[in-house]
Formats: structure tokens, sequence, C-alpha cells
């Protein structure tokens, strides 16, 4: 068995929602060890504007006898209604933070090998995820998928959402899955704007599924949307395309 020792480099910066902070802030004791760049500050105040609640954060090192040192940015919530109630599936919040985080990163991308992010529940209980630098490039890669399926619907284009729709791994009814989805239009009337939630990463008859999770906020009734897609591809391709009220 591996033994992992971890080495914070600073001590937990604590921030809430009603706190301004400098891109650089530096407090604590071993301040001289650790700066925070803009663009971090900006991940971390876009995550604690998606999720209320206090965000810690902390750079760390992993070391294992196989894969050596590993340098990781960490995220911890607590405090947050919003995550509470996703709780029943923490990979999707956690997985949206460590993405968040990532996309206001620019040449910082280089400086981590993974993003670490801890959920702190009401009860205390905390649950931990690492996600790989590498693997949130490939999620943003592969969103573009979804990007094109919400503008899609957006423009009500089904004829090309059909057209996009495989059902060979994940057996369905294509045939009515589109005439459903135009059926449903005036119920929920026009799309104004996309959230997302996070995503999952699932293995399944022998390839990798890529769960992209989030919302469509409607000008009549808002629903939950998620795609299934190939993780490895770079098909336009729909494994499941789903609503859920």
């Amino acid at each position: 068995m591996n033994r992992i020792l971890s080495l914070l480099i600073c001590t937990f910066l604590i921030t809430s929602c009603g706190n301004k902070r400098d891109g650089e802030q530096k407090t604590g004791l071993l301040s001289n060890f650790i700066s925070i760049t803009d663009n971090e500050d900006a991940g971390v105040k876009e995550i604690l504007d998606f999720y209320g609640g206090q965000c810690k954060y902390a750079v760390g090192v992993s070391a294992s006898t196989e894969d050596g040192k590993k340098k990781y940015f960490e995220l911890e919530m607590s405090e947050s209604d919003a995550i509470e109630e996703r709780l029943d599936k923490p990979k999707l919040p956690s997985s949206n933070i460590a993405y968040i985080f990532y996309k206001n990163l620019k040449e910082e991308k280089k400086n981590y090998d993974a993003i670490h992010v801890v959920l702190i529940s009401k009860d205390n209980s905390k649950q931990q995820f690492e996600y790989p630098i590498s693997t949130l490039e490939q999620v943003e890669k592969r969103m573009s998928l979804n990007d094109k399926t919400v503008n899609l619907l957006k423009e009500k284009k089904f004829e090309e959402i059909s057209s996009m729709l495989n059902n060979e791994l994940i057996p369905f009814d294509k045939e009515e899955l589109v005439p459903r989805l135009i059926e449903l239009e005036p119920q929920f009337g026009n799309i104004k704007e996309y959230r997302f939630f996070g995503f999952m990463i699932v293995p399944f008859k022998g390839k990798e599924i890529l769960h992209l999770s989030g919302a469509l906020l409607r000008e009549k009734q808002n629903h939950e949307f998620s795609i299934d897609i190939d993780y490895n591809s770079e098909n336009d391709e729909l494994y499941q395309l789903q609503y859920k009220r």
C-alpha cells in the first residue's frame, strides 16, 4: 500500500461571499511561502458567487512511491446551502467547483497536477475529491458538444439534434425523443440561459461515459438538462439527452 504524504505549504485562507480580497492577499504565519494570482482569486470568487458559503484554499504537495511528488490546489467548501442540496450526488458540485476554478486559470495551469475539492456538510462530515488537470482539460474540450447541443435547442434545430443521437451503446427510442422535446417547448418556453452543475465519468461497456449535468433556464419553467457522451471521442454523438423537472 502506498503511503501518501501531504504537505500543506500554506495556512488555509478563509473567505466568504461578503469578503473582498486582492488577488494576491497574504495572511497567516506562512504568508511568505504562498500568494495567489488574480486568476486564482477570480476562480475562488466565482465559486463563492455560485455556491455561497465559505471557501478555504491551500496549495499542497503529495508524494507517493509510485507517482512521486505532485502539486495541487485545494478548495474546501462549507456552510453552503446550494451544495447541501446536492450532496446526494456530491461528484456534481465537487467537479463543478474544480471546473470553475480551472477555467479561470491561464498560465497557472502548468503549476498544478490536480485540483482537490473538499466538501463539508452541515453535520461536519467530509468528502474529498481529486481532479487531475488533464481530466479538466479533456472535459473542457468535450464541453463544446454540450454548448452545441444547448445552442441547437435554443434555435429549435431539432433535426440537427436528431442526427447526433446514437442509441447503439445505451438503447432508447431515437424516433420518439425529438418529437417529445418539440412537444415540451410551449410548456417550458424559450431558453434564456444554461447553467452547468458538474460532470461525472462512468465506465460503461468498455467506454468512459462523460455525464454533463446542468439546467436550462426558460421563460416559463426551468428544468434540469443532461447529456451523456464519449469522454475520449471527438465525435458529436449523444448517447443520452435528458430533461428532469
